[in-house]
């Protein structure tokens, strides 16, 4: 075991700068997490988090922060946005402004979220294609430095992301 106390991994991408492991995760009713998961360390699931019981509301675990338990980068709560892709933008294809920022789908929020990010602090959170109303399930970096994006609606989509 590598690292435990993982609840549903949706997205994970290596930074391209310290090749770290960086994962999102599903909570329940809220409590969805960003991680950089390491070796050894508990995650917390389900003994300490933010999600809540379905339909009750309740608390899960006994609590959403212990010494021993590696903390999230970044929570969402009280509502689940449902992240899913993850992807580390390299190129300047959107300008320098964007490189090294993180690039989330969501499923529920059904929205592409940029992450910007000061070193491993989230410091802003932007939502992008939030019109189109889809899911977003995953976000890659193309070989060409543009951003595609798959939708996971019955008429599926592939989208590439041109200008900001």
């Amino acid at each position: 075991i590598w690292s435990y106390g993982h609840r549903n991994v949706q997205g994970a991408a290596l930074h391209p700068v310290t090749g770290e492991l960086w994962t999102t995760e599903h909570g329940p009713q809220g409590g969805d997490e960003l991680n950089v998961p390491a070796a050894g360390a508990n995650h917390g699931w389900p003994v300490v988090t933010y999600g809540r019981n379905y339909g009750t509301g309740t608390r899960i675990g006994d609590a959403t922060e212990r010494a021993d338990v590696a903390p999230p980068l970044r929570h969402w709560v009280p509502v689940s946005v449902a992240p899913s892709g993850l992807a580390f933008l390299t190129s300047d294809r959107y300008g320098t402004a964007w490189q090294g920022q993180l690039f989330m789908g969501t499923l529920r929020a059904e929205k592409l979220v940029r992450l910007e990010l000061d070193g491993r602090r989230v410091v802003g959170e932007h939502a992008l294609l939030g019109d189109r109303r889809a899911r977003i399930r995953d976000v890659r970096q193309g070989p060409d430095g543009w951003l595609y994006v798959l939708t996971d609606n019955e008429d599926g989509q592939i989208w590439r992301l041109e200008r900001p």
